[in-house]
């Protein structure tokens, strides 16, 4: 219960009723919840600071595919976890999802302890990715070892490494 209390979640959805009951369901669970009932409406909102984004995939103007688009090619939205819950459920729609970038997918109807359980799961991965995740500089006074190159350096002179010594 503690860790989620921080956690976000924003719940994308034109029907509204099915939106408010996941709403009340994952609040019980201790999380914080919001709802958008369409695309543009979920684009207005401060989309970095969620956790998960449960997302239906037909909706108005814009498709949950396409939002999914656009949260995935934003680098402060990319690693935001997505969910996606629909009744399009035949194989090619299941992975058109997970191509686009989505985490899981629930067919409609669903049950709203399948939900809960299914964004535990995808949160357990995240979150623990998340902190397990290795800065690309680390720096000490003045010496600074850079990850993603596999440099060294102090006071800006590069020091020769083997690929052991590194």
């Amino acid at each position: 219960m503690m860790s989620s209390s921080k956690q976000k979640i924003l719940v994308v959805d034109d029907e509204e009723s099915l939106c408010e009951i996941i709403q009340f369901n994952l609040e019980v669970e201790g999380y914080t919840v919001d709802t958008a009932y369409s695309a543009e409406e979920a684009l207005q909102l401060d989309l970095p600071s969620y956790s998960l984004i449960l997302l239906d995939v037909m909706m108005g103007e814009i498709s949950g595919y396409r939002l999914a688009r656009i949260l995935r090619e934003q680098p402060e939205t990319a690693h935001i976890p997505i969910i996606f819950c629909t009744a399009r459920d035949s194989e090619d729609d299941i992975v058109t999802g997970l191509n686009i970038g989505a985490d899981d997918y629930i067919a409609k109807p669903f049950s709203t302890r399948e939900v809960i359980a299914r964004v535990k799961a995808v949160l357990r991965r995240t979150v623990t990715t998340e902190t397990e995740r290795v800065p690309e500089r680390l720096t000490y006074q003045s010496l600074v070892i850079d990850i993603t190159k596999k440099k060294v350096s102090i006071d800006d002179e590069e020091v020769p490494l083997t690929k052991k010594e590194f």
